[in-house]
């Protein structure tokens, strides 16, 4: 592969594909979305009209792609997907074998996909924003030094309350539910990247960190990982809108042509009620 992967890890609900977005607005990046949803979506970004010149994008990756890979079809596919970059995956990862011919077939499949997508990008860099920890494990075993970390976290009270949410895309999550995964997710990425960042860069940044001092969050990730981000440092600065790029999934900021990021109201400082004071204890071991 030509190009070099910004790989976007972290829980769901914690901005990562708005720092995808924010990412992608600089001149070198391109800003790709939720990649490992490619199978499962088979091959179409979702709610998007096919007059849409993402939708025509991806169309015609998915019809290359298939054309270079004829191992699995879609179905296939994803089922592969599951066994290697869903959560359970870690334990395939601490004591899975090397010589598994199906390990061997995900990584080819993710090396034929992120081929023959440096083949249709003008961009130095693809953003990846899938977010998964297992997923990222095996990016970085196949790409080392040409593929680098961002870690994103929001304040677990915040996280929590959006999984209450019935009104948006992903289907709600009960507060001991949310809880739950919040933390197995947050613990489960910490532990990914410190067996990652022997040969890869990592850099660690919060939500908060992010909306409200976005120049300096984003300069911090620019000399972690020896990216230039000076048009989305001064654009986020200013908060002047920002083009959504050509996401294939992720939240419901993918369907808008550009936004405007706004500072985030956090709960850090805002008095908690007791299952708040529980979920800062629960998630005490990521986020401090």
């Amino acid at each position: 592969m030509n190009k070099k992967i910004i790989y976007i890890i972290g829980a769901g609900r914690s901005g990562t594909t708005l720092l995808d977005i924010v990412l992608g607005n600089n001149p070198e990046m391109f800003s790709a979305g939720e990649l490992n949803r490619f199978p499962i979506r088979n091959g179409i970004p979702p709610l998007l009209e096919k007059d849409n010149s993402k939708f025509s994008f991806w169309n015609t990756f998915k019809t290359i792609f298939l054309n270079s890979y004829k191992k699995y079809d879609l179905k296939g596919l994803n089922n592969l997907i599951n066994k290697f970059e869903y959560h359970l995956g870690i334990f395939r990862i601490m004591f899975g074998s090397k010589t598994d011919k199906s390990l061997n077939d995900y990584h080819e499949y993710l090396q034929v996909f992120f081929d023959t997508l440096s083949n249709q990008v003008e961009q130095e860099y693809i953003v990846d924003s899938s977010k998964y920890p297992c997923r990222a494990y095996h990016l970085a075993q196949l790409y080392k030094e040409n593929i680098s970390f961002v870690y994103i976290k929001r304040n677990p009270v915040d996280v929590v309350q959006s999984f209450a949410k019935k009104d948006i895309e992903q289907p709600p999550k009960s507060w001991l539910m949310a809880n739950l995964y919040l933390c197995c997710v947050n613990l489960l990425c910490v532990f990914i990247l410190k067996k990652i960042k022997k040969d890869s860069k990592v850099v660690s940044i919060t939500l908060e960190e992010l909306t409200n001092e976005p120049a300096k969050t984003l300069t911090r990730i620019s000399e972690s990982l020896g990216l230039d981000l000076s048009n989305s440092i001064g654009l986020t600065q200013s908060y002047s809108p920002l083009k959504t790029g050509c996401l294939f999934d992720g939240n419901r900021l993918r369907l808008k042509t550009e936004i405007v990021m706004e500072k985030t109201t956090s709960s850090i400082n805002k008095k908690k009620s007791f299952k708040d004071n529980l979920t800062m204890a629960f998630n005490s071991l990521w986020w401090k």
